[in-house]
């Protein structure tokens, strides 16, 4: 009896420190990766959006994962449902695995085993619980199917309709239990994918990521700290966001994109531009088919910082496009974001209505039409009557320089942008433009003016016009006197002497 007692004591504890490690680790080392999949969806409570998963196989797998899944926006909660889930996962293959008259410490390691197999293959940021749910469902559909063998058959089709690929865990379990009718399990089964295969099969590079079957991976840090920056950004930590970038010894062109964009709303662009070279702000994308995946959900924040609601909500609507099935709720939230910046109420009320409808974006919707900060926001949108024809950003800022001359986001945005290419002369022609009434005095510009007044030969005068700290010009001369040299790698005349400006 006592050995009994410790043996399942055992089971417990050793069940209860694998929850705890997995918890630890997802939550202290890889928590960013839920945030990504739960932004990359959208659940509606309403009947019409659930009748879609009806359409399509493993749609009981589908559904519970993704309602499941949307709960991943707050802390704690993506660790903890993932550690539940598999714990679940663990106890029902266990209890399957007895079925087929295994012994108990058998069938307890080899069900740990598997369920420490599927946690690995959630690490890759495409895979869903979904397909965690799809292990649950077929096990369970198992350990309920009746003990007469005619029954495997039947339930085999069943079981692939409501849990996808999870019928092949529910093929082998039934197989070993009743190995007698392997083969007529197998040819009924294959003959229902066969007669179903036009709506129910699925291509080649989706297995991995439909419900029921994995791909073991290993962690992958790099995704993990871009969606970290990522992340702080959109929930507002732009502290953080800084921190992250500045402690990093050669951050990837993601983080800076993000890092220019919270320096830029702070009014300290020209103060990092150099900082890290090559540099990337994100005004050279085009948004087309070889774009990265990670760019193209990216470029709404950039449009959204300068003003440009239209363009905001191109981006936002390719990122939808390229997300899995359409969805994406951050996308969702942006568009109605726009259309309350922009005062179109249609627009606004459709995006809303459908957030209205989710758990986690619900009251965020009920209350955003009274928000204070988007009527703020208009009035640096793009007043100008004209069609864009292309998402070119010089011009894109130039409409809403002219619209808004105020505009320091946009104004940063165009003079760095030129000054990363060495045009010196459009840098000249923006800067007098947008900054005549209202000078930009920076370091930066000032010792890019001082390239263009060298290079023309320009009188006094207009040095004193442009140039306003002699410093500036005092280490000009500094630098003509000792050019290349690594004391000014600081400057901007360095950089244009001997950085490298980005291929557009």
């Amino acid at each position: 009896m006592r050995s009994k007692l410790s043996a399942i004591h055992y089971r417990l504890m050793t069940a209860l420190l694998w929850a705890v490690t997995c918890f630890v680790f997802f939550q202290r080392y890889y928590p960013y990766h839920f945030f990504y999949k739960e932004q990359n969806q959208l659940f509606l409570w309403t009947g019409e959006y659930l009748s879609t998963y009806f359409n399509q196989p493993a749609w009981l797998a589908c559904m519970v994962g993704d309602f499941l899944t949307q709960f991943y926006y707050y802390l704690y909660a993506g660790s903890s449902i993932l550690t539940i889930s598999l714990l679940l996962m663990m106890g029902i293959l266990y209890g399957a695995l007895r079925q087929i008259r295994l012994r108990k410490g058998w069938a307890f390691c080899i069900a740990i085993i598997l369920t420490t197999l599927e946690a690995i293959c959630h690490l890759r940021y495409d895979f869903r619980l979904s397909s965690t749910y799809a292990i649950i469902g077929a096990t369970l559909l198992f350990c309920c199917t009746p003990k007469k063998n005619f029954w495997i058959a039947l339930f085999a089709p069943l079981t692939y309709w409501l849990f996808g690929y999870g019928v092949w865990l529910y093929l082998i379990l039934s197989t070993v239990k009743n190995w007698k009718w392997a083969v007529p399990v197998c040819v009924v089964m294959l003959g229902c994918v066969y007669y179903l295969k036009d709506t129910y099969l699925l291509p080649t590079e989706q297995l991995y990521t439909y419900p029921g079957i994995g791909k073991l991976t290993t962690p992958n840090w790099y995704l993990e700290k871009l969606f970290q920056v990522d992340d702080e950004y959109y929930f507002g930590n732009w502290n953080k966001v800084v921190k992250l970038v500045e402690e990093e010894e050669s951050p990837s062109p993601e983080m800076l994109f993000f890092y220019n964009l919270v320096k830029a709303q702070q009014g300290q662009l020209p103060e990092v531009l150099l900082h890290y070279q090559p540099n990337v702000l994100g005004t050279f994308y085009k948004i087309g088919p070889d774009t990265p995946l990670l760019t193209i959900k990216n470029m709404n924040e950039l449009y959204y910082a300068l003003g440009d609601m239209t363009f905001c909500e191109r981006a936002a609507l390719m990122a939808c496009v390229f997300s899995p099935n359409n969805r994406n709720n951050r996308m969702i939230k942006r568009l109605a974001e726009c259309g309350l910046i922009k005062g179109d109420t249609a627009a606004s009320q459709k995006y809303l209505g459908l957030l209205q409808h989710s758990f986690v974006w619900r009251n965020w919707a009920k209350n955003a039409e009274r928000s204070k900060f988007y009527p703020e926001k208009a009035r640096f949108m793009n007043q100008q009557d004209t069609i864009s024809v292309s998402d070119n950003t010089h011009f894109i800022m130039m409409q809403l320089l002219d619209s808004n001359p105020r505009n320091e986001v946009a104004l940063d945005y165009i003079l760095c942008s030129t000054l990363l290419l060495k045009d010196v002369k459009s840098f000249k022609r923006d800067y007098d433009r947008y900054c005549t009434e209202h000078p930009r005095i920076r370091k930066l510009y000032q010792e890019a003016l001082c390239i263009w007044l060298a290079a023309s030969d320009a009188p006094q005068e207009d040095w004193q016009q442009y140039i306003k700290d002699t410093s500036v010009i005092q280490r000009f001369m500094q630098y003509n006197q000792q050019r290349g040299s690594v004391l000014f790698k600081d400057t901007y005349w360095y950089y244009y002497d001997k950085g490298k400006a980005p291929q557009i």
